[in-house]
């Protein structure tokens, strides 16, 4: 079933703000004078109390801390579809990802006890598949839709099939622990080009599933709690973030631990790999993002600073130029990672490598004054954030509100040179 409902839903774009006399999700601050839209983000941030494991101080971290150029455009507001009965849903206040963009058009998220996905072409939602337990995280690519379960238990079909409804759901048990919260699932290809997932559990384990036998074949233990996990493009080692303060890089045959990330004060909720691979990014409850580069792991190259709450999910573009971090409500920050890796070829990408500095001359590497970035400010819960595969062109930012609550679309801004790569080169 799809649907979108011209009477009751709110379709805003950049022209329609003007015309509504609202901003992004359709807020009409008139309304709610004379409070301002300033004061009640001023209001907001002042009263949020982000949530701690940890009782170290702040004060340990602020000298480290790195912000560079915060005035940066990197991604524009380009539509959402507001007070839509699909809304996302969001179930556990530590794990959000649960939204994943997997083309140019369509993305996966979670509204209630389904996984439903929306297409940004015909602007319609449809529902995909139904949870047969408390749902707590997703992943999909384009071929294959995963959802995990507070209870240990897994359920996933193919998305590229012309079967019925729910006829291809297949399920099955992670763990049988009582303790066995699935945390994060990756979707992502092994070496030799098979389909599996990595399954970050509360049962202090990391799991490989062959996802064509649906079969463990690997099992990695640690002595905390793991939340995220993320296979390196080279498909050798595994970042492993959890209830510690450090992460853990692995291999991803052994489980051995090859080194450790350190710096944080906090229990981490998420970790990504830059797609050239020397790059591996850690998100934490102390309210930062850690950059690390893994020829020499020892420090972190720069910390990069939140607004009010823990990183609870983080995600760089196929092309390596953005890595997006996002807070549990109200921010997602976006960093320029043009100036870091314009002399590093992607190997593992899709798309051929260009270097960009010639075309951003502005963009300074990690922890330069001339490093860049955006923040982009709503209000509500994240669910979850996604690029777009390949060029990363649109970012879906999925916000669970009772009222406002929608799928964000924000457009990568681009000079004409990356336009004519894009449309006609690439």
């Amino acid at each position: 079933m799809s649907h979108s409902d011209p009477d009751t839903d709110i379709a805003v774009t950049p022209a329609k703000m003007e015309a509504l006399l609202c901003d992004a999700q359709g807020i009409n601050w008139l309304e709610f004078a004379p409070t301002t839209r300033d004061a009640f983000r001023a209001q907001r941030i002042a009263s949020y109390r982000n949530y701690r494991n940890e009782s170290i101080p702040h004060n340990e971290i602020y000298k480290d801390l790195h912000r560079g150029r915060t005035d940066a455009s990197l991604y524009s507001f380009a539509y959402t579809l507001t007070r839509h009965p699909f809304k996302c849903s969001e179930y556990h206040f530590q794990l959000r990802n649960l939204l994943y963009s997997t083309t140019n058009h369509s993305v996966y998220y979670s509204h209630n006890d389904q996984i439903r996905s929306w297409d940004s072409i015909t602007k319609t939602s449809k529902r995909e598949m139904v949870a047969p337990f408390r749902l707590s995280t997703i992943s999909a690519r384009k071929e294959m839709l995963f959802m995990g379960a507070f209870t240990g238990e897994f359920c996933c079909k193919r998305v590229d099939s012309d079967l019925d409804l729910e006829s291809e759901v297949r399920t099955g048990v992670i763990t049988n622990d009582a303790m066995g919260i699935t945390n994060h699932v990756e979707l992502v290809d092994n070496r030799n080009g098979g389909p599996i997932a990595v399954i970050s559990s509360n049962d202090n384990k990391v799991r490989l599933m062959d996802m064509n036998r649906l079969q463990i074949t690997n099992e990695f233990g640690f002595s905390w709690a793991t939340n995220c996990s993320a296979l390196s493009p080279d498909k050798r080692l595994i970042c492993v973030s959890g209830d510690h303060t450090d992460s853990s890089i692995i291999s991803a045959d052994s489980g051995d631990e090859v080194f450790t990330l350190k710096g944080h004060i906090d229990f981490s909720f998420a970790c990504a790999w830059s797609p050239c691979g020397r790059y591996v990014a850690t998100g934490n409850q102390d309210i930062t993002t850690r950059v690390y580069d893994v020829r020499n792991p020892s420090k972190a190259l720069v910390v990069l600073p939140a607004t009010m709450g823990a990183i609870r999910s983080l995600r760089f573009t196929e092309d390596g130029a953005f890595l997006a971090a996002s807070e549990p409500c109200d921010f997602v920050h976006i960093y320029d990672f043009h100036g870091t890796t314009q002399n590093i070829p992607y190997t593992n990408s899709k798309l051929p490598y260009v270097s960009k500095d010639k075309k951003e001359p502005s963009a300074g590497p990690l922890g330069t004054d001339a490093f860049r970035s955006q923040t982009i400010d709503f209000f509500g819960e994240v669910a979850g954030i996604s690029f777009t595969p390949e060029d990363g062109n649109i970012l879906y930012i999925g916000v669970s509100d009772h009222r406002y609550g929608s799928i964000l679309e924000f457009e990568r801004c681009r000079s004409r040179s990356d336009m004519f790569l894009r449309d006609v080169v690439l």
